[in-house]
């Protein structure tokens, strides 16, 4: 375990998880890691098939790791034991304890969370879409519920084994973890990434999954959940139509709706946003999360 550890990094959109020390001794033998992500960050650790670790809690939250296989452009496979980890964009720079668990006991380490800018959106909506009308709040309690259970899927094996691909094309008008204001009005953070497109554009799922919620509701119009496994769920919002129903299993690529112009929008466009065991992440860091990875070996990187 300790040859295999030496010099393990893993690159995730320009940001390096370096693994800097070799396993230390004791009853767990896991490495020793120095862990960065910025806020709303997220990156899959990659173990050797036969790792001891179990589990990984990162603050509150907690994850299995789950054996993994990579699919290669070649048809070849590569067996790991693997586990995605993340923090919210409202979480505050600084450190995160980080524990790894197995059976024979717990190596506490920690994730430090650096700062990112974060765009400021102003817009101007109906007056309906900040101040419903009194005779919706029971609907609004209803769709918060449901869509707060289809975001708490149960700890699953990766659905995934393939780099993930961006849903559309299309030019990005509302970032992610921006603060918003509507009609002046101070609102909850954007959580996902607007990308303008054509009315009626094919919205494609961004990885192989299980599809958790496919439903129309007040603010978010059309909207399609997709469970990845691991914890990890993207979401597809305001479509004019829906080309999945909740339980379907999907594949990369498979068209789910159309761009649309449903629930609290002003124009054409997708809400295309990531949610990892409660945080919502960066959906744009999804398509360089393997592809960007430098995986562990018996030789080192």
């Amino acid at each position: 375990m300790a040859s295999r550890a030496r010099g393990l990094r893993i690159l995730v959109s320009g940001l390096f998880l370096s693994f800097l020390a070799p396993a230390l001794a004791g009853a767990a033998g896991f490495p020793s890691p120095a862990v960065t992500l910025p806020q709303g960050g997220l990156a899959l650790l990659l173990f050797p098939p036969a790792a001891p670790v179990k589990e990984i809690a990162v603050g509150s939250s907690r994850g299995r790791v789950h054996p993994w296989e990579r699919q290669t452009a070649g048809g070849k496979e590569r067996s790991f034991r693997a586990v995605l980890v993340g923090v919210d964009f409202a979480a505050p720079p600084g450190s995160l304890p980080l524990t790894l668990s197995g059976p024979d006991g717990h190596h506490a380490l920690s994730l430090s969370v650096t700062s990112r800018p974060f765009q400021v959106s102003r817009l101007s909506v109906s007056r309906s879409f900040v101040t419903p009308p009194a005779s919706f709040l029971r609907r609004l309690a209803r769709e918060r519920k449901v869509i707060r259970a289809a975001l708490t899927p149960p700890d699953r094996p990766f659905f995934f084994h393939r780099t993930f691909v961006a849903p559309l094309s299309g030019r990005v008008t509302h970032d992610f973890g921006a603060y918003r204001y509507l009609n002046g009005r101070a609102m909850a953070r954007h959580s996902g990434e607007d990308i303008d497109a054509p009315q009626g554009t094919p919205v494609h799922a961004a990885n192989d999954g299980i599809v958790r919620l496919a439903g129309s509701f007040y603010y978010d119009g059309n909207m399609v959940i997709i469970d990845h496994g691991g914890g990890l769920l993207t979401e597809y919002l305001h479509m004019s139509d829906m080309a999945v129903r909740t339980g379907d299993r999907v594949v990369r690529g498979q068209v789910v709706g159309h761009v649309g112009h449903t629930g609290r929008v002003t124009g054409p466009v997708l809400h295309y946003g990531a949610v990892l065991r409660g945080a919502h992440v960066n959906p744009m860091m999804l398509t360089g999360l393997l592809g960007k990875a430098v995986h562990l070996n018996e030789d080192g990187p």
